[in-house]
């Protein structure tokens, strides 16, 4: 028996002494495989009846140092998001250059000085008027590029953060993968140690992704956590979800919603704040924060270059080349346009849900505001309930079809007597106190030909003078004479300055709004140049300075804007243009703390007039809050558009009009009967309760606009009505869709935050709101006005002097004291000159991005936009060098300690075959004793 149990003891030495060669084997084949950590056999004494029997294996173990693997996970997020850095400030570093390149926008922006320096000193010379074109269009061309690699920088940014998300989701599911078979494993007591490993390279992989903590639970099983706190792995993986955008532009912003969110799949919640590092947050950043940055510099140094040059430019002119035609580049919105009638027998009303036919509605213009009328009929016709100031009505089968459409009440004298105004939004200038712009016509050789002022003949009356016809979109009354530095409507100004060419002769010519809301002129003669010019009082060859204009948006009679510079105001002979609708509103960049200082209004329009209703902005209001209540508003129901032939309708069916928020009907459905039906109708009609429906034109077509004055979504439905002559049903040809129109957010951008407003549609945006006691109003507070992003994108030299560089300006409008007479020279270098100045001269530049506001040139300007790059590109250069050497180090702490080491192995393995050798040893001597033992029992 004892022979037999040394038998046994030996041969578990024999067994053991094999599974700790193989181990050793293992590790050593396993000596360069990365992420292997080194193995140990455990081994313990057997025992069976309390007394010894051998020896067995106990377990195989990993060498591990789990607080050092934890904080080289920590390091790896950080290294991830530096490496992705390393992918992108390089490439942002050679596209911004070296100050003192020629290529660089800083030494372009030197060349256009450059070029205008010797336009002065030479103007008539052909080769040096193409210079200074070509030379402006090639700053606008290298911004241009400049921006659309940025925004390919930002767009690959974000497809980068979808492929990130897979590869989480990758790991997770390998984690998971692993945790179930550790678990099982675990159980059967098979070993974990290599499925561990695996495991924890999964786990690193993952942290250069994102950033992790983890936990082990007691059944071997490990769980993953954001370090915010966001589950990633539990009993099951927690998966990621995200989809790239298609496109990217500079107005586009992660807090405006053009990007998506990253959350959890079925959920709502974006997790991009909540990411700390890894790769994934330098994409954001880079998406979100570093190039938008970048961006803004190149917008505002747009911006503001176009702005200083534009407005020396239209001061100027060209002789010789004749200036007959001129089409602006400022974009009004619609003009309304309200003809007066004594009596008109045939208009009807339709309001609150009911209709009424005067039979002697007279319309007469309003003394003070001529773009409002009063309209006048029998005591009752005019329910005060119904015909508040503000209230929407429509009128449809006037005796001039001008007079058809939807329009507000601004005053309520009597039941007998309302003023009111069109929906599309009145616009207004007024000429600061003093100031006027000499209005002269000139023959090919520059000498005088016609001349008066825009005030003065603002103060004649064109329709009894010289029977002055209204045009496209305009009144009669637009001819009548107005006020000395009056508040003008846009048409007004318009109609004077064509009456006035037409009493000159120029039977011809036509001063009007195209329908893109620009100004265009034409005087009809191409031997007569037309200029303006600006000056501080109306007595001829008075001093020549930039007259100051104040813009009123939507006719209150409060100044939104101010523009010095008729001709500028306009945009009539601008040198740089961007032939897109300035369809955002930006504010000046406030702090995360910023709330608004006093309760105020805010109204925002576009071509079709007010969009939502005029909104109360709350004192303390936060710039996310003013977003959140613009977004509110900004919300609307409209049909297709229709053309003014498709407008109304014959109804075989009766149509009926459900309109619901998300509670359930508003009012009881409105049904109209078969017959004639209008756009109008249906717009008076369907205005009830909280309900505002209105008949809007965009350009040459019409729709009906629906919106809840409470802010709530609407649903629109209609039944029925079924068309005379078509297939179609009213509810197809209209398509009633809700829509969010303006979208807002708070952006972040350089030290702080800006209120951006972005126009659904990419059309022209305004906004107004009441002046305080103090001159003070919403817009002045946050410094809102037109965005300057998309700028650097869009602008370009006007067409007309890239194909024509003689139209550039070089001189101005002269004044003889001699012969009393405004002239034009050749010679004239006087604008070439000042052009140049614009050019070396500080302007006073906003917050942009990382540069601060300040007097800067723009090359200046140029520079230190290359100098932040070059800063932060450098300074992400240091970090990644310092958490690469980090990272080293910390890697081979861990080698130390887990990684295989072949003169351990080597000596182990020595132990190993001197324990096998003994333990065969003690088998043969056994064997020995067991042969002599049997021969004795023979």
């Amino acid at each position: 028996m004892s022979l037999t149990l040394g038998l046994n003891t030996a041969l578990s030495g024999l067994m053991t002494g094999q599974r700790g060669l193989d181990v050793i084997a293992q590790n050593v084949s396993n000596l360069n495989t990365e992420g292997y950590t080194r193995k140990v056999m455990n081994q313990e004494s057997r025992v069976l009846a309390g007394v010894g029997a051998g020896v067995q294996v106990g377990s195989v173990s990993r060498m591990v140092n789990e607080g050092l693997l934890k904080d080289i996970r920590r390091q790896e997020s950080n290294l991830g998001k530096l490496e992705v850095e390393q992918e992108y400030y390089p490439r942002i570093d050679d596209l911004f250059g070296e100050v003192a390149d020629d290529n660089s926008i800083a030494h372009k922006l030197s060349d256009l000085s450059a070029s205008f320096e010797l336009l002065g000193a030479d103007v008539k010379k052909p080769s040096v008027h193409w210079t200074a074109v070509q030379t402006g269009q090639d700053v606008a061309d290298l911004l241009g590029s400049m921006t659309e690699q940025l925004q390919l920088l930002r767009l690959n940014a974000d497809r980068e953060i979808e492929r990130h998300v897979d590869l989480i989701n990758e790991q997770l599911d390998n984690i998971f993968d692993l945790n179930q078979k550790v678990v099982k494993n675990s159980a059967i007591a098979t070993g974990t140690a290599d499925l561990e490993d695996q495991r924890d390279r999964a786990l690193t992989e993952l942290a250069q992704y994102i950033d992790i903590q983890y936990f082990k639970r007691n059944d071997g099983s490990v769980l993953v956590y954001t370090n915010s706190g966001q589950m990633l792995l539990d009993n099951e993986p927690q998966h990621l979800d995200y989809s790239a955008t298609t496109t990217a532009q500079a107005w586009m912003t992660q807090a405006g919603g053009h990007f998506g969110k990253i959350a959890v799949e079925g959920g709502d919640d974006d997790l991009s704040g909540d990411i700390r590092s890894g790769k994934i947050v330098a994409y954001i950043e880079m998406r979100d924060t570093v190039i938008p940055n970048l961006q803004a510099t190149l917008d505002e140094l747009a911006v503001q270059m176009k702005e200083v040059v534009n407005q020396v430019h239209n001061r100027g002119t060209a002789m010789p080349a004749v200036s007959d035609t001129y089409t602006g580049t400022r974009v009004f919105a619609k003009q309304p346009s309200i003809v007066p009638n004594a009596d008109d027998d045939s208009a009807s009303l339709y309001y609150n849900g009911t209709s009424a036919t005067p039979g002697n509605l007279v319309i007469a213009a309003d003394a003070t505001y001529p773009w409002r009328a009063t309209m006048t009929a029998a005591a009752g016709t005019f329910p005060a309930a119904s015909f508040g100031v503000g209230s929407l009505f429509s009128i449809d089968s006037a005796e001039d079809t001008q007079n058809n459409g939807t329009y507000r009440v601004t005053a309520f004298t009597s039941t007998a007597s309302i003023t009111v105004e069109k929906v599309s939004t009145p616009q207004t200038m007024q000429l600061a106190a003093g100031d006027d712009v000499a209005i002269v016509t000139f023959d090919t050789s520059g000498n005088e030909l016609f001349r008066t002022t825009l005030d003065t003949i603002m103060q004649i009356d064109y329709q009894v003078a010289y029977g002055g016809t209204p045009g496209s979109n305009r009144s009669i009354t637009d001819f009548d004479n107005r006020t000395s530095h009056g508040d003008w409507s846009i048409n007004s100004v318009t109609a004077h300055v064509e009456s006035w060419l037409k009493s000159q002769g120029y039977s011809s010519a036509s001063v009007n709004l195209n329908s893109e809301g620009k100004l265009e002129i034409d005087v009809g003669d191409t031997a007569v140049s037309l200029v303006f010019r600006d000056q501080t009082a109306t007595a001829a060859g008075s001093d020549a300075e930039d007259v100051s204009i104040t813009f009123d948006v939507n006719g209150d009679g409060a100044a939104d804007q101010t523009i010095t510079g008729f001709a500028n105001f306009f945009g009539l002979n601008d040198f740089f243009v961007t032939e897109i609708p300035q369809s955002v509103l930006d504010s000046s960049i406030k702090t995360s703390k910023y709330v608004a200082p006093q309760t105020r209004d805010l109204s925002i329009y576009d071509e079709t007039g007010q969009i939502g209703i005029t909104m109360s902005i709350a004192q303390g209001s936060t710039l996310q809050d003013i977003a959140d209540t613009i977004n509110r508003y900004g919300h609307v129901n409209e049909s297709a558009p229709l053309t003014a032939a498709n407008a109304s309708w014959t109804l075989t069916s009766a149509a009926t009009f459900t309109v619901a928020d998300s509670s359930g009907n508003i009012y009881t459905p409105v049904t109209f009967a078969a017959g004639a039906l209008t756009l109008e109708e249906i717009a008076g009609t369907l205005t009830q309760s909280s309900v505002s429906a209105s008949v809007v034109q965009e350009g040459t077509s019409y729709r009906l606009r629906l919106l809840d004055t409470r802010g709530e979504e609407l649903t629109v439905s209609v039944s029925g009505g079924a068309i005379s002559g078509s297939s179609s049903t009213l509810d197809t040809v209209l398509d009633i869709t809700g829509r969010q129109r303006i979208l807002a957010a708070a952006v972040p951008e350089g030290s702080g935050y800006r209120l951006r407003i972005v126009h659904a549609d990419n059309a022209q945006l305004y906004a107004s709101s009441s002046l305080d006691g103090q001159g003070k109003n919403l817009l002045s507070d946050l410094g809102l006005k037109r965005g300057a992003c998309n700028t650097a994108d869009s602008i370009a030299v006007r067409e007309d002097l890239l194909g024509g560089p003689e139209k550039v300006s070089r001189g101005a409008v002269q004044w003889n004291s001699t012969i009393s007479q405004y002239y034009l020279s050749e010679g004239d270098n006087s604008t070439a000159l000042q052009l140049a100045a614009a050019m070396s001269d500080r302007a006073a530049m906003e917050t942009a991005g990382d540069v601060f506001a300040g007097s800067y040139s723009f090359s200046q300007y140029a520079a230190a936009a290359i100098g932040i790059v070059s800063t932060q590109a450098n300074h992400s250069a240091d970090q990644y060098q310092y958490q690469s050497k980090l990272n080293q180090a910390l890697d081979f702490q861990y080698t130390s300690f887990s990684g295989v080491n072949m003169d351990e192995e080597v000596a182990a393995m020595i132990d190993f075959q001197q324990a096998y050798s003994a333990s065969a040893k003690v088998i043969t001597v056994l064997q020995e004793m067991l042969e002599v033992l049997t021969s004795m029992i023979k």
